[in-house]
């Protein structure tokens, strides 16, 4: 018997990492409205990192010579030169020419054709390799501000998160609280937020308190990884604890900062399935592209679906 889902419930999102950014809980809002037996849930956009740094400037921070017309300076730094990585492969190269080739005394030298092939070969992907991180750091030179701010932004919640984490999950917890018990409650992480969302719900005390979630949604999301480094707050090999609601994963082969919780977690809970989208997107795109994708909301249906009746609360004997 196909199961009915409840008419109307809350979506609660976590944003993952970089400043507030109300585009992803906005193109959710717009995906559910095409799923008929989701369209009429809240999605609630929960800023959990609210408290991190305030945007800031790193050039203080960097060498005298970026502090002054900083991306104007950093373009023409003295040494910053394009050819440099060119130059030092083309010295590598003229070295080699220098000496005969293929050697044919001491005990490096080559016994066959084919090694001296191999050896010849070696060497001209080294300077391959010299010429690209040549160019590639030269370029990271001019442009080491931008670089730096950017990098700064993105890393912001990360601090948050590391040093305030607590503070962090009572924020989602509070929102969580608040809502109506008596329709679903999806909880929606993504990338960092994902990770926030299950430490929060594998609190020892979490079924204490009191708050409704039915299905947990993870997408882009570190929190396998990071088990598998002991570095969850609640959950780590070889100690006691569960995920106590429904769990559904989504990873995508291009997102380089997704990965799969099935095996990872493989007792920990009632259900915990992986879901792997094909955004086709370069990365980093491609760790963004899960709002626009409406095979990740079909599934979210079907998993809701199957949650069974309504309850009061999650807790360990939440799911299927």
């Amino acid at each position: 018997m196909t199961s009915t889902l409840p008419s109307a419930g809350t979506l609660v999102f976590l944003q993952g990492t970089g400043g507030p950014d109300p585009v992803p809980a906005e193109t959710i809002r717009g995906q559910l409205a095409l799923e008929s037996d989701l369209s009429r849930y809240t999605v609630l956009d929960v800023a959990w990192a609210a408290g991190a740094a305030a945007e800031a400037s790193v050039v203080p921070a960097l060498p005298p010579r970026y502090r002054n017309g900083a991306d104007a300076a950093a373009a023409e730094l003295p040494g910053a030169d394009g050819g440099r990585g060119l130059a030092l492969a083309g010295m590598d190269v003229l070295r080699a020419a220098a000496a005969p080739w293929p050697p044919t005394t001491g005990p490096a030298a080559p016994a066959t054709e084919a090694a001296a092939a191999a050896a010849e070969e070696q060497l001209l992907a080294g300077s391959v390799q010299r010429l690209v991180l040549g160019l590639v750091t030269d370029a990271a030179v001019r442009r080491r501000v931008p670089l730096a701010e950017a990098a700064s932004d993105f890393s912001r919640s990360i601090l948050y998160y590391l040093r305030r984490g607590d503070a962090a999950r009572s924020v989602i917890a509070d929102a969580l609280r608040i809502l109506p018990q008596d329709a679903p409650v999806i909880l929606f992480g993504h990338s960092l937020g994902g990770v926030a969302a299950v430490d929060l719900l594998t609190t020892p005390d979490w079924a204490a308190a009191g708050s409704r979630v039915d299905l947990l949604v993870t997408a882009g999301s570190q929190s396998p990884w990071l088990y598998l480094l002991g570095a969850l707050a609640h959950l780590s090999p070889g100690m006691p604890g569960r995920m106590p609601v429904p769990w559904l994963n989504f990873w995508d082969e291009r997102d380089l900062l997704s990965f799969c919780a099935e095996e990872v977690f493989a007792g920990r809970g009632t259900v915990i399935r992986d879901v792997e989208l094909a955004s086709n997107e370069p990365f980093p795109a491609s760790h963004s592209a899960y709002f626009t994708d409406p095979a990740l909301y079909a599934a979210v249906r079907e998993a809701l679906a199957g949650t069974g009746p309504a309850r009061d609360r999650s807790g360990p004997d939440a799911g299927v």
